[in-house]
């Protein structure tokens, strides 16, 4: 199951590069500064995920909201209309949602840090 992390650290290190490596960067500021955004806030939950000794649950919880938000992203900020932006945000959306998914119903019970209010 160490896999799964750098799966999404890989997610969010294309979707600060996409909008460079397909050229939407001069199409859409709104697409450009989302995708570098959240891609940096999914590689940095990734790597601490990967990393981390003692990760509390709600990480994966809060990587399912950030592929959910990627997905929906192109059509709630408008910029659907530009292909490449909205594939790329879909994609990314979609494994690591998936991913994140996969590590919450995995994981064993004793194996995270309960969080505790």
């Amino acid at each position: 199951m160490r896999w799964s992390p750098w799966i999404t650290v890989l997610a969010g290190l294309g979707l600060v590069a996409a909008p460079f490596a397909t050229g939407y960067n001069t199409l859409s500021d709104v697409a450009t500064i989302e995708a570098i955004a959240l891609g940096l806030l999914i590689a940095g939950l990734g790597l601490w995920t990967a990393l981390g000794t003692d990760v509390p649950a709600y990480v994966d919880y809060l990587l399912i909201l950030c592929g959910g938000w990627s997905i929906v992203a192109p059509f709630v900020l408008a910029y659907s209309e530009t292909p490449m932006a909205r594939n790329s945000d879909v994609i990314a959306g979609i494994v690591v949602a998936a991913v994140a998914a996969y590590r919450a119903i995995s994981a064993s019970p004793g194996a995270r840090q309960k969080v505790t209010a």
